[in-house]
């Protein structure tokens, strides 16, 4: 009996060290990279609202995206209602998209295609250079990705509820 116990106690005591060692690497990002080397991680991706967005505005049509009361709404003029689970929904698909890493020496960003500003005030511009690469702070990348997501958000404006 005494063998049986130990055997069991061995076993949960490994299991715990298992689990400590896979919660430090992935808090170190030690598994993403390894899921990377098998294929299976598309490999770099860019989180441009950690924050919750509280407005989008758009520089070239002028439009805004905006949460005011709890429904998001479309600004061109004037207000509309959106449907406020679709956009949600395009929120929780495209905060995080996987970027191409560009040489940023070679590539000049032009202008702001849009800037978000936060529920808690800080704001971020999403600068192009007009051929698919983007910049986003201090990162420089291709994202075709981005490029469907900003398209997808345009639409917003013309399927109104």
């Amino acid at each position: 009996m005494p063998t049986k116990v130990l055997i069991k106690f061995v076993a949960l005591l490994t299991a715990l060290a298992a689990t400590v060692v896979a919660i430090f690497w992935l808090k170190q990002g030690h598994m993403s990279s390894f899921w990377t080397s098998l294929g299976v991680n598309s490999g770099a991706r860019v989180n441009w609202c950690e924050e919750r967005v509280g407005t989008l505005y758009f520089y070239d049509s002028k439009a805004k995206l905006l949460e005011k009361d709890g429904k998001w709404l479309w600004v061109q003029g004037d207000e509309k209602m959106l449907d406020y689970l679709r956009v949600e929904k395009w929120f929780a698909q495209y905060c995080q998209i996987p970027v191409n890493k560009v040489d940023s020496v070679k590539m000049e960003l032009s202008q702001p295609v849009l800037e978000a500003q936060f529920i808690n005030g800080e704001r971020l511009s999403i600068y192009t250079d007009g051929k698919g690469n983007f910049g986003i702070r201090d990162r420089v990348f291709a994202s075709e990705t981005l490029r469907k997501a900003l398209k997808e958000l345009l639409a917003f404006g013309n399927k109104i509820e």
